[in-house]
């Protein structure tokens, strides 16, 4: 029996420190969130000064390998924390969508005044990284005109959608560090994750805006190529949560029909198939249908 608790006490930070080690952005956004958490809400003196004379250093670190964004991570976690702090949002989804939403709108000002440049050498790395796997999953011989173009495609939808693929990370770190925080840390704050079990994952109905406005620039503005990137982003981290509260969706119903471990895992396998656009409906229509009546609606 003891053994088993220690497994449990140590294996979701065995977990997180997986993850957050095979991403050096994963790991400063994780560090400066879960600092800040311990900072600001933990009860415990010696723990806050811990994680205070942590992340000095922390942050010195990452701002010299990127300014950009070292700023924009900082930014939002120390938002994110706020906002969890006031207990503004029942779930951690809203609240790191916020955040980001705030340190994105503010990284951009600072961007075009420090030159682009800084911004498109992370995108010249992102690409050099493509080319790269892509040179050690294609023989030279195979790949012809068309292979070529589409490939093309690919790296210059990757490098519109980087500011999502960060703002996803960035929410993720939040997740890990309420997650973490709950398990260890001490507090008399309410940090949720807004439900007991994924069957119940749900956020604010008012995001479904963020959607439209994404579709709204997308559809009147694509041919201006600065708003068509910023609506792509736009419904990119929107669709992956309506996916996510799709895939919720479904597994409650798995539940409510006794449904086994096999059916969920060939759910969450159809997520890397076109099917993926039924998870997204799902999700979509729960803002007005509200498939799950038992669950509690987020405020």
């Amino acid at each position: 029996m003891e053994k088993d608790g220690y497994r449990s006490r140590w294996l979701p930070l065995a977990v997180a420190a997986a993850i957050i080690l095979t991403n050096p952005f994963m790991m400063v956004a994780v560090g400066l969130t879960l600092g800040l958490i311990f900072l600001c809400c933990d009860k415990r003196p010696v723990y806050r000064k811990v994680a205070g004379a942590i992340l000095v250093p922390l942050v010195g670190i990452a701002a010299w390998i990127n300014p950009i964004l070292t700023f924009y991570t900082s930014l939002a976690a120390f938002c994110g924390v706020w906002v969890l702090r006031k207990n503004l949002f029942s779930t951690v989804t809203s609240s790191a969508l916020v955040a980001c939403l705030v340190a994105s709108i503010l990284t951009v000002p600072l961007v075009l005044k420090t030159g682009v440049e800084g911004w498109r050498e992370i995108e010249k790395q992102t690409v050099t990284m493509q080319e790269h796997w892509h040179q050690l999953a294609t023989k030279r011989q195979e790949a012809d005109s068309d292979k070529l173009q589409n490939w093309e495609k690919w790296n210059r939808l990757s490098v519109w959608l980087l500011p999502s693929q960060y703002i996803l990370m960035m929410i993720a770190s939040f997740f890990l560090s309420v997650i973490l925080y709950k398990r260890y840390g001490e507090t008399d704050l309410p940090l949720s994750l807004g439900c007991s079990f994924f069957n119940q994952y749900r956020f604010e109905d008012n995001w479904i805006w963020m959607v439209i406005l994404g579709l709204a620039l997308a559809l009147l503005f694509s041919s201006h190529e600065g708003t068509l990137r910023l609506a792509l982003n736009i419904l990119f981290v929107m669709g992956i949560f309506y996916v996510i509260r799709g895939l919720a969706v479904i597994f409650y119903f798995i539940a409510l029909k006794n449904g086994g471990l096999i059916l969920r895992i060939l759910v969450v396998v159809l997520c890397l198939t076109p099917l993926i656009l039924f998870h997204l409906l799902f999700g979509l229509l729960d803002t007005w249908v509200d498939f799950r009546k038992t669950v509690p609606v987020t405020k």
